[in-house]
């Protein structure tokens, strides 16, 4: 026991004057650091190649008759041809990130950096988008009921194509309400994150140039 105490005492009476000459404003500042490196906004473009390929075809049927008071003629000709066409396209997509690995939303970033007119005016566009997807999604499942239980009650072929084309309908209201990506342009958000930054490094004692 006496020899664990007298090497704590050796341990403490070295590391005592250092901890004595740390600069607790030093200490401060990396915190500062550390915190403006998990906290800073920034943007990054991604690049990805898309390969589409388009095919057409068409089907021609030509038919013809020829009559006689005691002979009669026809003669049917169809032919097909077909197109195959492919492209690659570059698509650029843009992201927000809040420090090293944290991907902000358009809402999210709206709300930290303070534009609630902004966060407003897309919020009510995408619960308008949110509404009308959930009428495409009810319209999809009146034309899907209408069309098995039309089928299974053998009704109507009338009754059983109306349902099948509100389906349809109801596919077509979901695609043309689909979020985009993105509400807001790369520019307003690449200035904002600037300004953000900027504001950050200034209530943390940061200087402008440190990143």
């Amino acid at each position: 026991m006496m020899k664990r105490a007298l090497a704590i005492a050796l341990i403490f009476s070295v590391i005592a004057p250092v901890m004595a000459l740390a600069d607790p404003a030093q200490d401060q500042a990396y915190v500062n650091q550390l915190y403006y490196r998990n906290s800073k906004l920034s943007l990054e473009a991604k690049k990805r190649t898309v390969d589409e390929v388009r095919n057409y075809s068409n089907v021609s049927i030509d038919s013809s008759s020829y009559y006689n008071q005691n002979y009669s003629y026809s003669n049917t000709d169809i032919s097909k041809s077909s197109l195959s066409q492919a492209e690659t396209k570059e698509l650029t997509e843009w992201y927000i990130y809040r420090g090293a690995i944290r991907e902000l939303s358009d809402f999210e970033f709206l709300d930290l950096i303070g534009d609630q007119g902004y966060l407003n005016r897309i919020t009510k566009i995408e619960n308008q988008k949110a509404g009308m997807r959930m009428l495409g999604d009810i319209t999809i499942g009146v034309g899907l009921v209408g069309m098995i239980g039309g089928a299974g009650l053998s009704a109507s072929q009338s009754f059983v194509a109306s349902s099948a084309l509100v389906m349809v309908v109801g596919f077509f209201i979901n695609a043309f309400n689909q979020s985009p990506a993105h509400y807001i342009q790369p520019d307003y958000a690449q200035q904002k994150s600037i300004e953000f930054n900027l504001k950050l490094k200034k209530d943390l004692n940061l200087p402008v140039q440190f990143e």
